[in-house]
């Protein structure tokens, strides 16, 4: 199902990112190949564009793409060479593994998977702390301070910065950022020494929350778009919700307006919002910007762009080298000829490659110098930092020796 509006705000978002850039249960392990999707639910982030939800049929023959507040659009399959692609004579959705291309009426915007799409919620508690990482990129969080009192809660965004070791970074409602240090055995690590270990359940962290965000009454029911979240959920009817509604309808100029309230309420088993409370209304208010995200390190198809500061150019059959990290601390790589895989190792003391056998599949000119100059680069690295599509890798002394970018399609 189509409607005008929504592809008016697919559209504009997409034009946006033409003009600012050349266009250019646990899931099982079929789930997780190049081919499929990330996950059965997948939210993608596109910067500079309109973040979408999806939904990934069981059999992987539909796709329905969700944009908060308009009408759903579902894409059949179809054939790819690589990747996974759906699409109509209007809409296109290709990916390969977290990344994806949105194309709407010729117009193209990258996208990236937030969270971990298809692997099921994680907690870790201590210090008075319990946090809940979403598989959509969303975290719940519970505070005892002190270990006494009514606990606080809060909820945001989280993703992974990569400087060298890999650092988990929330951003939420109570405190613009936290940050922890990924430690092995399951543990987060925050800079003032404090400990949260994994628990070997989910706590899905109910309790009432402050929420702020936008409301607008829709023809199957009110819709609250979190702030901090970025997610939009469907108001349950009861409780506060009809105090919700009738300060909406006194206040709104149109039926399509979405107006900034405050509010107290509880997220249910089926991802409603149920209102306790509402706190206030402030007509003329919004969201805040959201911060920038990037890519995911692992499951993202990098492919090389730079060696050594120098930029690569491709044609007449010459191919690009690539390189994939997986979550066992294996990588697989492509140098343009050959393959090779191995291990990885990233922690606080930086990144680095020991690479395996590799196919021995004889190179021409300039294939050849590509690879040699790929695998010298690689076998250097140290570290790494990554800032939204693009991965840089450097050697000890800090030289960049790669530069990559996450392959969208």
């Amino acid at each position: 199902m189509k409607v005008g509006v929504l592809t008016l705000t697919l559209l504009s978002a997409v034009a946006g990112l033409a003009m600012a850039q050349t266009p250019s249960a646990p899931p099982s392990a079929a789930s997780r190949e190049e081919g499929q999707p990330p996950g059965p639910e997948v939210r993608y982030v596109c910067p500079g564009g309109t973040d979408f939800g999806a939904h990934f049929s069981k059999d992987g023959d539909l796709a329905t793409l969700m944009v908060a507040g308009h009408p759903e659009i579902e894409l059949p399959r179809q054939r790819s060479g690589s990747g996974f692609a759906y699409g109509d004579s209007y809409y296109e959705l290709r990916g390969r593994g977290r990344e994806a291309t949105l194309t709407a009426a010729g117009r193209s915007m990258r996208c990236h998977a937030a969270g971990r799409p298809g692997d099921p919620p994680r907690t870790f508690t201590g210090a008075g702390l319990t946090l809940t990482l979403l598989p959509d990129g969303t975290f719940r969080l519970r505070e005892r301070r002190d270990g006494t009192g009514e606990p606080q809660f809060d909820l945001g965004q989280w993703t992974q910065e990569v400087d060298g070791g890999v650092r988990l970074v929330l951003r939420g409602s109570l405190v613009a950022r936290r940050v922890f240090r990924q430690a092995d055995s399951g543990r987060l690590v925050a800079d003032n020494g404090t400990e949260l270990v994994q628990t070997a359940t989910a706590d899905k962290i109910d309790g009432r929350f402050r929420l702020e965000g936008l409301y607008r009454d829709a023809q199957d029911g009110g819709l609250f778009a979190e702030c901090f979240t970025g997610r939009t959920f469907p108001v349950a009817p009861g409780g506060a919700e009809p105090d919700l509604e009738r300060a909406w309808m006194e206040a709104a100029p149109s039926r399509d307006a979405q107006l900034f309230f405050q509010i107290l309420g509880r997220f249910s088993d089926d991802g409603q919002i149920e209102v306790d409370r509402v706190l206030n209304l402030k007509a003329n208010a919004t969201c805040p910007p959201p911060a920038p995200r990037s890519a995911a390190l692992r499951g993202t198809e990098w492919r090389a762009i730079e060696i050594d500061g120098e930029r690569l150019a491709f044609g007449d059959g010459l191919r690009r080298p690539t390189l994939t990290l997986n979550d066992d601390g294996k990588f697989s790589a492509s140098t343009g000829c050959n393959s090779v895989g191995g291990d990885y190792a990233l922690d606080p003391n930086g990144l680095r490659f020991v690479a395996g056998p590799m196919t021995l599949a004889a190179c021409p000119p300039p294939s050849d110098a590509v690879e040699r100059r790929f695998i010298d680069a690689l076998a250097a690295v140290k570290s790494a930092q990554l800032a939204a599509i693009t991965l840089d890798l450097k050697d000890a002394s800090g030289k960049l020796r790669l530069r990559l970018e996450a392959r969208g399609r």
